[in-house]
Parts: structure tokens; C-alpha cells; sequence
């Protein structure tokens, strides 16, 4: 029997307290070449795959679009519900404005409006992302609209999302695009800094890109990618309660070294409103020409009318 622990030991020397914790219904590392799999619980299982949608979403989008086409959302964005970026009906954007949103912010504006206007209509564009997930050998994968959001029959698994961002990462704009830390966006006269929601790339140095992903449903979603010795690993959970301590406790079985819990914390995803320093001095000539012309104005005296 002492032989029989020995050799699985040697076959697979990560230690089951690395892992024993792990909320996640689903998970997996392995290595991107090889897709050796060097950890992984129940990653055949379908289940939701909430925001991590977004990476068939994007791919799809680089291959089919110019960066600077112009792209006008139609009435129904409004519909779309937050993380957005707020896109206004009737006005243009840059479709790689819209796809960077995507994928860095996780707009579910922006996935909806790639999505009517690459295929017509989101059912449409669904049926392309299908198409190119079986291409991928993601074959117990499907999908039902760009964004993640939950619907009923829309699921992946741990093993098809890994085989989905290997692709997307062999294309070097979406790779650029994923290791974005922050996103610019300009709209109605306002510029707003978005923050990855990949709490990785601000405190975890291997790390290369990923995408996050959330509804109360799915629970918590994650794909990403990281570096060590020359070789690349992907890791993939779905279903999960603790998203980042999950993630910590699986790439136990690679690193030693790890962010901290307070490193984590202070790396999570914020906006901030800017406003360039033209808008700021012509918020200034507005106000000054308003109390100009208030001052100019002369009161004329109250008659009273006798008794």
C-alpha cells in the first residue's frame, strides 16, 4: 500500500492541501502547449460561463473588424445592464474602443452592440461564436448572447474556456488587449479611466492576461494566462464562491511565491471620471461670461402704488 502512495505521489507531486479548500464547481491548469494537465477538479462539467463570454466576444470581433470602423449602437444598448460603459444611441464609436470595453471593462453594452453589428442581430453573432468555439474543439460549449449574461442553455466547460483562451492568445491584439491594465474611454464630452478586473496584472508579475466574470447565478468566473520558466499555463474555474483565493490556492501548485490577501484586495477594478485641461478651461470662460452677463444686468426700482 506504501508503494501504491509512493508512485502517485510521483506521478503527481501537488500536495491535496493546496487544493482541498477550493469553492469552485470546476477548475483546471495546464500547460498551454502540451495541455498537460497539471491540476484540475471536474472540468468537463458544463456550467455558466458569465463574463468570461467576453473572450469568444472579443476574438471574434479583432477578426472580423478594422480597428477604426465606425459603429453606431442601436436603441436597445440601453437595455444593458452594468459593468457598461454607457454608450449613447445614435453615436459613433471606434470599434476597437468597444472591444477593448469588452474585454478590460467587461461592458455588456459594448459585447451587445459588437454583437448586432457584426451578425445583424445577437442571435446571429451567438451562431458565429458557436461556430468558432467548434472550430476551436470547444465542443461542449454554447452559447446564446455576447455578453455572459445568464440564460438558460448558454454553458461551457473549464476544459473548453482553457481551449478558447489558448486561441484567443495566439493572436497578438487580443493579447495585448487582455494584458491592458487600464482602458481609456471617451464619451459625451467626458473621458473615463476603466481598471482591469484582472486583479493579476497589478500585483502578480507572471501573470499575462485573463478575463473575470460574474452573475449571481454562475457564481464567480475566471480564465487567464501566466508565465514561468519559458512556459505558459492556463488556468480556468467556473462556479466559484472565492474567486481569487481559489485562484491563489491552485497556482500553489507552480509558485511559491504568491500575492497576499491585502495585495489582492487593494488590486481591485475602479473607475475614475477625467477631464482634460481644455474642458476644464472652457468650463471656466463658460462661468466667468455667465457672472459677466448677470452682472450687467441693472434692477429697475419698485413702484408701490399709493393708497
Amino acid at each position: 500500500m506504501s508503494c501504491l502512495i509512493l508512485v502517485f505521489m510521483l506521478l503527481f507531486p501537488f500536495s491535496l492541501s493546496a487544493t482541498e479548500n477550493i469553492t469552485a464547481a470546476s477548475y483546471l491548469l495546464v500547460e498551454r502547449d502540451s495541455f498537460q494537465v497539471i491540476s484540475g477538479k471536474d472540468y468537463h462539467m458544463r456550467l455558466p460561463p458569465a463574463s468570461t463570454t467576453k473572450v469568444i466576444t472579443t476574438i471574434v470581433a479583432i477578426e472580423k473588424l478594422d480597428e477604426d470602423e465606425g459603429i453606431v449602437p442601436d436603441r436597445n444598448v440601453l437595455r444593458s445592464p452594468r459593468s457598461k460603459l454607457n454608450l449613447i444611441p445614435g453615436k459613433e464609436y471606434r470599434a476597437m474602443d468597444l472591444i477593448k470595453g469588452a474585454m478590460v471593462e467587461s461592458a455588456n453594452d459594448a459585447a451587445y452592440t459588437l454583437a448586432t453589428y457584426i451578425g445583424g442581430t445577437e442571435a446571429k453573432f451567438a451562431w458565429m461564436m458557436n461556430e468558432k468555439a467548434e472550430e476551436i474543439g470547444a465542443n461542449n460549449t454554447h452559447f446564446k448572447n455576447a455578453s455572459g449574461l445568464f440564460v438558460k442553455g448558454q454553458y461551457t466547460t473549464c476544459y473548453d474556456l482553457a481551449l478558447i483562451f489558448r486561441y484567443a492568445l495566439s493572436n497578438d491584439t487580443f493579447k495585448e488587449i487582455a494584458s491592458t491594465r487600464y482602458f481609456l474611454f471617451r464619451n459625451d464630452n467626458r473621458s473615463i479611466r476603466y481598471k482591469n478586473h484582472n486583479r493579476f496584472l497589478f500585483c502578480f508579475a507572471p501573470a499575462i492576461g485573463g478575463k473575470t466574470g460574474f452573475t449571481r447565478a454562475s457564481k464567480h468566473c475566471y480564465v487567464g494566462a501566466f508565465e514561468k520558466d519559458g512556459k505558459v499555463y492556463i488556468l480556468s474555474l467556473l462556479g466559484s464562491k472565492d474567486l481569487w483565493g481559489d485562484a491563489i490556492q491552485i497556482l500553489k501548485n507552480l509558485y511559491e511565491q504568491l500575492p497576499s490577501d491585502k495585495e489582492i484586495r487593494l488590486a481591485k477594478a475602479s473607475s475614475m471620471n477625467l477631464t482634460s485641461f481644455k474642458e476644464k478651461k472652457e468650463k471656466k470662460r463658460l462661468l466667468k461670461k455667465k457672472f459677466k452677463k448677470h452682472k450687467k444686468i441693472k434692477t429697475k426700482p419698485v413702484k408701490f402704488n399709493e393708497a
